[in-house]
């Protein structure tokens, strides 16, 4: 017993000290202006509507009223460094939660230590740092699951509902949630049929500004194009890839017996549900639309608690993909490339060592921290593609 408890202490240490570790590697990041994603400017536009003229026009199709409008008032009392620090408050909660998530499921040691993992990601990082709403989105996500699972059903479904107005694509997380709840038995439908029923109200409580606006729903329409699906599955797996890079990728492929036989555990396993539906519907979804990194948080937070019950006594393989992780921040290691940048229908063998993300992206926030206040294809656009990893 004390053998287990100071190991846990160590494990206690380790995570906390990586955590630090992460909060240094941010404040750069955080001072540095609100980023480059490709949304930003607009998301300041509808943002500053809402808190100074309480007016809405979407940032773009559906709209995300909810971070929209954290945005504006946020932007109204301390400008984009108060923003910023929203988006880095919402990632440190996103991080408590996961772990008392894990806890609560009764995964402790290797949870530690994917909470550490998630943290590090330098394409969460960067998320954390920046006025975007994806942190946002996951927050929200995780809150539900830990409502419902504490039987807080219309919790969970406000929860949902603040989820869904950060980014609509959060309903597959939300999906994920009631499948692995329903799978428990009759007795925890009710909590399914109260969280799905407050989520769906609210949230169309939450887009009729959208509707107002667009004069019906036309804002919820999709007219984003895509390729042959060869070429789309090629662009999402390049960038699946991406997210980790690939020493840790080559981790996780080693894993894969470990995560076989983790899913044996779907029956009993509340964490397994979750995380396997939640996968495999972001996946679906980025195959769809394989554009940002970002995107691909919520595929990261669902591999995450996969491998937390995977690797729950290999916690060494976890603690190794989370110095890879630290690395990947600074290096970059690639083997292809696409072989024409913005219309990608196929790659290049193209072995290079690069910047890693986090530096990519500092240099980019520090040649031009005022992009999101230009015009979208002048200056928001290049500060962008300088930041992108693949053109494509």
């Amino acid at each position: 017993m004390l053998d287990r408890l100071r190991s846990t202490d160590r494990d206690t240490a380790g995570t906390l000290g990586v955590l630090a570790v992460a909060l240094v590697l941010a404040l750069p990041l955080l001072l540095s202006g609100p980023g480059n994603d490709l949304d930003v400017g607009n998301v300041f536009r509808s943002g500053r509507a809402i808190a100074r003229h309480l007016d809405y026009v979407p940032s773009r199709p559906p709209g995300a009223p909810v971070h929209e409008a954290l945005v504006g008032f946020g932007d109204l009392i301390g400008g984009p460094l108060l923003t910023n620090l929203l988006s880095l408050a919402a990632a440190g909660l996103l991080l408590w939660q996961l772990d008392r998530l894990l806890r609560d499921e009764g995964v402790a040691p290797s949870g530690r230590w994917v909470v550490a993992l998630v943290a590090v990601n330098p394409w969460f990082l960067i998320a954390a740092t920046a006025t975007a709403d994806y942190v946002f989105a996951l927050l929200f996500c995780v809150l539900a699951a830990r409502a419902i699972r504490q039987d807080h059903a219309v919790l969970a479904g406000l929860a949902g509902a603040a989820a869904m107005g950060c980014r609509v694509g959060s309903i597959m997380l939300l999906i994920a949630l009631a499948v692995a709840e329903a799978a428990v038995g009759r007795a925890h439908w009710r909590r399914v049929l109260v969280t799905g029923g407050v989520a769906a109200g609210l949230t169309l409580v939450v887009f009729i500004p959208s509707f107002v606006e667009a004069g019906g729903l036309a804002f919820a329409e999709n007219d984003f194009s895509a390729s042959s699906p060869l070429v789309q599955l090629g662009r999402a797996a390049a960038k699946d890839v991406l997210v980790l890079g690939i020493p840790s990728t080559l981790v996780v492929l080693a894993a894969i017996p470990a995560l076989i036989a983790a899913l044996r555990r779907w029956s009993t396993s509340w964490l397994v549900r979750f995380g396997t539906v939640g996968l495999v519907l972001s996946q679906l979804l980025f195959v769809r639309f394989p554009w940002k990194m970002a995107h691909l948080l919520p595929s990261l937070l669902c591999l995450a608690v996969l491998l937390a019950v995977a690797l729950e006594d290999r916690r060494r393989w976890l603690m190794a993909m989370v110095a890879l992780q630290l690395v990947f921040c600074f290096v970059r290691v690639d083997v292809l490339a696409p072989n024409d940048a913005n219309e990608a229908s196929g790659g290049k063998l193209a072995p290079t060592v690069t910047a890693g993300p986090l530096l990519t992206d500092l240099r980019c926030r520090r040649d031009d921290p005022d992009a999101y206040l230009g015009r979208q294809k002048e200056e928001i656009e290049v500060a962008w593609d300088c930041a992108a990893p693949y053109r494509d």
